[in-house]
């Protein structure tokens, strides 16, 4: 487990302290067998998190992961709420098969969209986007409504999408996955593969540009051997706070 404590501009001191736990690429397959992520899922819930967010790539290899997502994800649960992008490897599956299996097991999937959590007179706004390989990014219509001066939390399976967010749309915090940290890493040349198109730029770990921030998780579970080597896989614990 990762812990990431996070400040966020205009974050009211109702929202200090907030829990969000963070799962990403579960990919449920022959590769990844289902205990292990129940045990992710498990840990999650220790956490106490007042949010579950899920940054997709839930499954690979087969619709029949697909359909027993459901029963997987069901204890999910927070105060808040559980929701979920899509992946790109949700979409090799079937995007269909994976969508009922979230709505099955309680998961609300932002695509395009966004929540607004209250405490009291304040407000967090909680968005996502669709995968950058196979669906439209409509960056307006995933913070639609939202008030200016509202701190905006958006899930984006892939970290790329960070560098095309527009300028003149508020973007606080981006919660992805999708590189897996590069899952292995040979010494001194580092992962052999990064699924990015700006290299090592958005590997891993929390990254800031200006005002706006990134948390890339190495995710869960693994796609085509299960090794993870110098490389392990997280669960992220992450903390907000208002700005110091």
């Amino acid at each position: 487990m990762e812990r990431a404590d996070v400040a966020l501009t205009d974050l009211r001191p109702s929202f200090d302290d907030y829990r969000i736990a963070f799962l990403t690429d579960m990919h449920y397959s022959a590769v990844v067998p289902r205990w292990y992520l129940a045990r992710a899922v498990a840990t999650a819930l220790e956490l106490a998190p007042d949010l579950i967010l899920l940054g997709g790539d839930f499954v690979s290899h087969g619709a029949r992961y697909a359909e027993e997502l459901a029963d997987l994800l069901k204890p999910l649960a927070a105060p808040d709420g559980v929701f979920a992008v899509l992946g790109n490897h949700d979409h090799y599956v079937s995007a269909e098969l994976v969508r009922a299996a979230l709505a099955a097991a309680g998961v609300r999937e932002l695509w395009n969209a966004s929540v607004v959590l209250r405490r009291g007179n304040a407000e967090l706004a909680v968005g996502g986007v669709g995968d950058l390989r196979f669906d439209a990014i409509d960056f307006r219509a995933a913070t639609a409504g939202l008030a200016d001066d509202v701190p905006r939390i958006v899930v984006s399976h892939d970290p790329d999408v960070f560098a095309y967010w527009p300028p003149e749309i508020r973007l606080d915090l981006m919660l992805s996955g999708h590189t897996h940290g590069g899952q292995a890493h040979v010494p001194l040349l580092g992962p052999p593969y990064v699924p990015s198109q700006f290299g090592f730029r958005y590997l891993a770990g929390h990254l800031r540009d200006g005002g706006r921030q990134l948390y890339i998780s190495r995710g869960v579970g693994a796609i085509t051997v299960p090794i993870r080597w110098r490389c392990p896989p997280e669960l992220t614990l992450l903390v907000l706070h208002p700005p110091s």
